[in-house]
């Protein structure tokens, strides 16, 4: 996975997608989309999960009657 994401690799991906995008849109898109992508190619990826188990949890039971 390359560490950033250029315009002309948004534009191929909304063209495979059916999605038509000019390219200051694309170019919009993947400066917006390019830290994140570089963040997950990186060796050593930290996703945050600390919270995820309980809030799923409350979620879950949001609604339901007792």
């Amino acid at each position: 996975m390359a560490n950033e994401l250029t315009a002309e690799g948004v534009a191929i991906l909304a063209t495979a997608a059916g999605v038509h995008l000019d390219a200051a849109t694309a170019a919009r898109v993947a400066r917006t989309v390019s830290p994140t992508v570089g963040r997950f190619s990186a060796p050593d990826i930290v996703v945050p999960f600390e919270v995820e188990p309980a809030t799923f949890v409350v979620v879950q039971h949001r609604g339901a009657r007792r």
